[in-house]
């Protein structure tokens, strides 16, 4: 077997911890069990027999390994010698233009932590914050984690958790080809009902407001909603299609409604949008019999504490909603098949989406 040889530009010591700690966090290397001889770790990792015993010191002193005389080093038990106490993290990476994601973040961490509980086992929490990748991986090594629920759309905090050898499934975000399980919104289904809807309430200029091509979220929705209005024998007017974010919704909130010919019909499948575009309303005075039609869209658990409000007693357009308990408890599945063993192609779950209407 060819031997591994560290990234040129890297501390080789460094990357030689990092990849122990890994196997030992995931259960490759289960608690009670020696670790292979320092040449035979060498051999396979490159580097010389001394920078491995400087590793193995090191992981002594974090506690994650214990030292054997004439023996060698062999893994630390698991706490209370139950390695299903060791947790799951949910990690999240934070970016200023997805705030208005928060509430779904939120709802998941929640979730997460019931289904964990539940299961007698524990929950992680890591986050970025804007200090890089290696941040999360030293947060998950600290914290003996032997699985990943990523939620972040940041290639390079990805990239490093995928390679991490724990496993790991995406939940609620998605890079097309990143190479992992993925729980995902069947954003297809809702963009589909949504615009559905509209159709059959008679809406003939349906106008898009909010992010199109820059989420794998706004992808897919859009993708449902022009296949309903496909299915309809109708399409998008490209003047009604609207792709805007953050501060700037409320001035194209306003000049779409202020318009001739103004759409019939809104899509505004986020919380920030959707809020700009009934202050637009309200702000143009527009009467109620002229207003537009509107979906939202948002987490189930957070429907009666983020989406009501907006409407502050007034009659409330329907929304798709989505179940943050249905994607935590699908994404610890796949982790704990792919902790026992399983192989193959990484797979994709959608969670049911569906229209909510307060009345109902």
């Amino acid at each position: 077997m060819k031997p591994m040889v560290a990234p040129s530009g890297r501390d080789a010591a460094s990357l030689v911890l990092e990849r122990l700690r890994s196997a030992i966090a995931s259960g490759r290397i289960p608690g009670g069990r020696f670790l292979p001889p320092v040449r035979e770790l060498s051999a396979k990792h490159g580097v010389s027999p001394e920078t491995i015993r400087r590793g193995l010191k090191a992981l002594e002193r974090e506690g994650l390994v214990v030292a054997k005389a004439r023996q060698g080093f062999r893994v630390a038990p698991r706490s209370g010698g139950d390695a299903g106490r060791c947790p799951v993290a949910y990690v999240t990476g934070y970016r200023s233009d997805l705030a208005d994601a928060q509430p779904a973040n939120w709802a998941l961490l929640g979730a997460f932590q019931r289904a964990t509980a539940s299961a007698g086992s524990a929950l992680l929490a890591a986050h970025a914050g804007g200090a890089g990748p290696q941040v999360v991986l030293d947060q998950l090594a600290a914290g003996r984690a032997w699985g990943v629920a990523l939620d972040s759309l940041e290639p390079g905090l990805v990239e490093t958790v995928r390679t991490s050898g724990l496993p790991t499934v995406m939940v609620n975000s998605w890079q097309e080809g990143a190479g992992i399980d993925v729980v995902l919104q069947d954003n297809y289904l809702g963009g589909f009902l949504a615009a559905k809807h509209l159709v059959d309430a008679g809406c003939r200029r349906i106008a898009w407001l909010g992010a199109l091509g820059r989420y794998c979220h706004s992808r897919e929705r859009y993708a449902g909603a022009v296949a309903a209005l496909a299915a309809a024998g109708l399409r998008f007017d490209e003047s009604l299609l609207i792709e805007v974010e953050g501060e700037e919704i409320s001035g194209k909130a306003l000049e779409l409604l202020g318009r001739a010919g103004r759409p019939d019909g809104v899509l505004a499948f986020s919380e920030g949008a959707l809020a700009r575009l009934w202050q637009a309303v309200r702000q143009l005075g527009i009467k109620p019999e002229a207003e537009p039609k509107t979906v939202g869209w948002v987490v189930e658990e957070c429907y009666a504490i983020e989406y009501l409000p907006l409407f502050a007693g007034g009659p409330v357009p329907p929304a798709v909603v989505w179940k943050a308990s249905s994607m935590a408890e699908r994404a610890l599945g796949l982790l704990a098949e792919r902790r026992s063993g399983r192989a193959g192609e990484p797979v994709r779950v959608c969670v049911p989406t569906r229209l909510k209407f307060a009345d109902r």
